[in-house]
């Protein structure tokens, strides 16, 4: 599996591609990696690539990845959009947003960059 990301400060974005097959422990790793680099702000929004992604995770795992991105709260608390290419992973996309709006964390899902760019900014 594959995870990077940018962060870009001028833009407070964070810009993160997953891809290839996934792997749970991996992609909880990879995010507390990023949650813990400096450069990283609270406010920057994410924009989260998973268009290439080979995963389908099950609803335990998305409960556990939810409840770890709940504790790190403190440290995003601006937008996260995840990008996603195919209905079934909009539909994981959507049941992650609702379980992280329970802790007070807004994510939306979309199909395309841009579309998650004109969020962020609206």
């Amino acid at each position: 599996m594959v995870f990077e990301f940018d962060i870009l400060e001028a833009e407070s974005l964070v810009a993160i591609r997953v891809e290839g097959v996934g792997n749970f422990q991996k992609g909880l790793e990879s995010i507390l990696r990023l949650a813990n680099d400096d450069r990283f702000k609270p406010e920057f929004n994410v924009l989260v690539d998973l268009c290439r992604l080979h995963y389908s995770p099950s609803l335990a795992e998305l409960h556990d990845f939810a409840s770890v991105l709940i504790s790190l709260k403190e440290k995003c608390s601006g937008k996260a959009a995840l990008i996603v290419s195919n209905f079934f992973h909009f539909g994981l996309g959507k049941l992650l947003s609702h379980l992280l709006s329970l802790g007070g964390i807004n994510v939306q899902v979309f199909r395309t960059a841009s579309d998650a760019v004109h969020w962020f900014r609206t």
